[in-house]
């Protein structure tokens, strides 16, 4: 088991990657700081006066994509894809800007936020559009499933929390993954590894060649856990009473 086509868009436009904009009329795509509100509604924040912000502030705003691409945090691993929301961006100020900037911090905390209003603008993006870009596909998601889902409670600690494992409970981790590994029949070349993590589970190296097809191997956890508080008391007996 792991996240919904809807759950992962929405973990990657929350705000924590680099996103960029394609505005009708310009020739290549714009960088953007962006974050997304509690409803999962985009927000871009651009320099006043810049191209972007003369564009999005014109009597007829062309229409906006976001596209936000996936990371692998430790540069391995499979990705998720590409993250992408279109539609017609409002401007914000005012009483609505000042909650939104609370919204946006939430999700990324920049320090422009603290010059909206003067340097910088603040737009709201009203999607009509939502779609995940994987290799050889472009899977569309529904505007209101992907408002309903929640994003991934592990993406923004996910490198930290992988290299924390790896650093410091190798041995540990091994034996939890080879045991599982071995009860599900599944083989291994080398030393299994995790190399991604979400709220479902991690995703493990096992060494075998892309074209098998099975390189990466799923590992759910009995059931979605809340945070990261709710990690470590799931793999405490797995890190402090393995021998069990």
């Amino acid at each position: 088991m792991g996240p919904s086509v809807a759950e992962v868009t929405r973990t990657l436009l929350r705000g924590r990657l680099p996103g960029s904009v394609y505005l009708a009329g310009f020739p290549r795509r714009e960088p953007v700081i962006h974050a997304t509100d509690c409803a999962g509604l985009p927000m871009l924040l651009v320099r006043r006066g810049s191209r972007v912000d003369d564009a999005l502030v014109a009597p007829a705003a062309p229409r906006v994509v976001l596209r936000v691409p996936d990371a692998p945090p430790l540069g391995s691993g499979p990705s998720h894809g590409e993250a992408r929301i279109g539609g017609r961006p409002r401007p914000l100020d005012g009483h609505v800007s000042a909650t939104a900037v609370l919204e946006f911090a939430e999700a990324n905390p920049v320090p422009e936020l603290f010059d909206v209003d003067r340097e910088m603008a603040l737009y709201l993006l009203e999607p009509e559009h939502v779609s995940l870009a994987r290799p050889g596909e472009v899977v569309g998601v529904d505007v209101e499933d992907y408002m309903a889902a929640d994003p991934d409670p592990l993406h923004e600690y996910e490198r930290d929390l992988l290299l924390d494992l790896a650093d410091h409970h190798r041995a540990e981790m091994e034996r939890y993954f080879r045991r599982h590994l071995a009860a599900a029949r599944v083989d291994w070349i080398t030393s299994p590894r995790a190399v991604r993590l979400d709220r479902y589970g991690f995703t493990l190296d096992v060494g075998l060649p892309d074209s098998a097809h099975c390189r990466w191997v799923r590992l759910a956890f009995a059931r979605p856990v809340a945070d990261r508080h709710d990690l470590a008391h799931r793999l405490h007996p797995v890190l402090f009473h393995s021998g069990r």
